[in-house]
């Protein structure tokens, strides 16, 4: 008896969702984006291990095509639920206010050791400004801020595909579907010849033209309601707009992540620094910016010529026939040192894991730049969903949490922003809607907005440390995530939401009157971002363990990493 047609479909199915994963012009890496070392630059096929492995971490890709623009600030009182109060003995750290300056008219609050959000706007070097201006003038780009901006929107609406199980998924839930558009003959006929106990050469033949015809229409579907990114091409052109719309802000989120490194590691200085994926050399800038003359080798990995060249010109100040650097010791290269080179002390990947559509290249590349790290790893991407996922993908692989690894005992260490190296407990929140971002604010140059001098930053990102942690008190203080403090001053009472250093997430009221006025002071000073001195004890109430309310009528939540 021939075999139900769900299961004749089944293999072919995955077969065409693996076919269509790698469709050229569509979910394929083109020569001219960023790649990694040579093992991994050509061949972007995947295995099936990787297709078919069941992986916790798939069940977040479903919702790829829900992805909206996280660039805003979401509404989370409705997410997290009522806030709850600290306990009673909960008081600012007696370390954390030995720090804070003391003037005539008492502590200034406002600079806490806690604080790792700038107050003020990030400015740009002068240099830098100077050479950026003479480069657009130099251009003769009429519609360049026009451009500019709409490359901007581009490159943040980018989502990382869908995997081939999700696609598989897809496909098996459109088969039905499919078949029921297909004209009364050709299912009459469809039926007839799957209920025979034995076809002959003829019927198998039209068995199999009707299958075709169903897995062309199943493709056609696919290719219809799945979301794909626009190829990139690497050239002068969209060096030149890159540089337009995201140089000042990459350098300005760099800048900001690089700075907290400093801040709680004073005795961490860098001699060599591995950028990947280094682009028109914002991370160049931003380190120079934080540790001048100490660098004695900048190794820049980045595939395309153009953007080397744009990055160049920059560090010699719009001039391309001049031959020193405003910043020395920097080269370029195309592909990444091999290990016998030697580690750095600081590896930065800043906006390039969206440039590989693979998991498995992603992964690969965390692997291969983790291997080449001496002391910290920054790992940044744009503030999205999207982009969130791609850092949460690394996070996960390099903390090995999906190999049932004890996390006491390996050499690697989350820095930032998590105070912990357990599961991102924001799962368990809601995956769907609500990436784990900060915001940075930078400036812009003159004349690019009549209405403010500076614009606003989303990122999310991920520091790791080799070894353990450099000895400090900010180490063990809870980290203000998703919103910036909310408080009522006359009732003396303020709330936020804390990621805090047992794991947890918890949304809790600080008041003036029960917790004290310092600790009450230092929160209304801190903003999203900020670590908070306090020492937070393991406390039932925390909104991992809540239901949530808008959660009780949706489906398909994640329940963890």
């Amino acid at each position: 008896m021939a075999a139900p047609f769900s299961q004749i479909m089944s293999a072919r199915i995955c077969r065409v969702c693996s076919r269509f994963q790698q469709t050229k012009g569509q979910l394929q890496i083109r020569r001219s984006e960023h790649k990694t070392v040579d093992d991994i630059q050509n061949d972007y096929i995947v295995s099936k291990e990787e297709t078919f492995e069941e992986d916790p971490f798939s069940e977040l890709s479903r919702h790829f095509l829900e992805v909206r623009d996280d660039n805003t600030k979401p509404d989370n009182s409705i997410i997290l639920g009522s806030p709850q109060p600290f306990p009673y003995q909960a008081r600012a750290d007696p370390a954390a206010m030995q720090r804070i300056p003391v003037t005539e008219r008492g502590f200034k609050f406002k600079k806490h050791p806690g604080v790792m959000r700038p107050k003020n706007v990030i400015e740009i070097p002068k240099m830098m400004e100077k050479a950026l201006d003479i480069i657009y003038r130099d251009s003769a780009y009429t519609t360049l801020g026009e451009d500019g901006m709409k490359l901007y929107k581009q490159l943040m609406s980018r989502r990382l595909p869908e995997t081939v199980t999700a696609l598989t998924t897809k496909a098996k839930q459109l088969e039905p579907k499919v078949i029921q558009k297909l004209s009364v003959k050709q299912r009459t006929k469809l039926e007839a010849l799957v209920a025979k106990d034995s076809l002959t050469e003829e019927d198998e033949q039209e068995l199999r033209q009707i299958r075709l015809n169903i897995l062309d229409n199943i493709k056609r579907e696919l290719r219809r309601t799945t979301h794909h990114n626009k190829p990139i091409t690497y050239d002068w052109e969209f060096a030149l707009k890159y540089t337009y719309a995201r140089m000042i802000p990459n350098y300005s989120i760099l800048n900001q992540c690089l700075t907290e490194i400093k801040k709680r590691d004073p005795n961490f200085v860098p001699e060599t620094v591995l950028n990947m994926g280094s682009g028109i050399g914002s991370a160049v800038w931003a380190t120079n910016s934080i540790w001048p003359q100490s660098v004695k080798q900048f190794y820049c990995v980045d595939n395309s010529m153009e953007m080397n060249k744009m990055a160049a010109r920059i560090l010699k100040e719009g001039d391309e026939n001049r031959q020193s650097m405003v910043i020395p010791n920097v080269y370029f290269r195309d592909k990444l040192p091999t290990l016998q080179s030697g580690r750095f002390s600081l590896v930065i990947c800043a906006f390039t894991l969206m440039d590989f559509p693979m998991k498995m290249n992603r992964l690969q590349l965390a692997k291969e730049l983790w291997e080449r790290t001496e002391g910290y790893f920054v790992l940044v991407d744009v503030g999205t969903y999207a982009g969130f996922l791609a850092i949460q993908e690394v996070r996960r692989r390099l903390l090995r949490r999906d190999k049932g690894v004890d996390v006491d005992e390996m050499d690697v260490n989350i820095f930032a922003p998590c105070p912990h190296n357990r599961h991102c407990p924001k799962f368990k929140v809601q995956p769907e809607s609500l990436p784990c971002n900060f915001e940075v604010h930078h400036q812009l140059r003159e004349g690019e907005s009549q209405l403010s001098t500076f614009a606003t930053e989303r990122y999310c990102y991920v520091t790791f440390k080799r070894g353990d942690l450099a000895q400090d008190i900010t180490n063990c203080w809870p980290r203000i995530v998703f919103q910036d403090v909310k408080r009522k001053g006359k009732k003396g009472i303020a709330h936020c939401v804390m990621c805090n250093p047992d794991g947890s997430l918890q949304n809790r009221i600080i008041s003036r009157k029960r917790h004290g006025k310092e600790l009450y002071r230092i929160a209304c000073e801190s903003r999203g971002g900020d670590l908070l001195p306090v020492q937070v004890e393991n406390d039932e109430r925390n909104i991992t363990d809540v239901k949530k309310v808008s959660h009780n009528t949706r489906n398909g939540h994640a329940e963890g990493e």
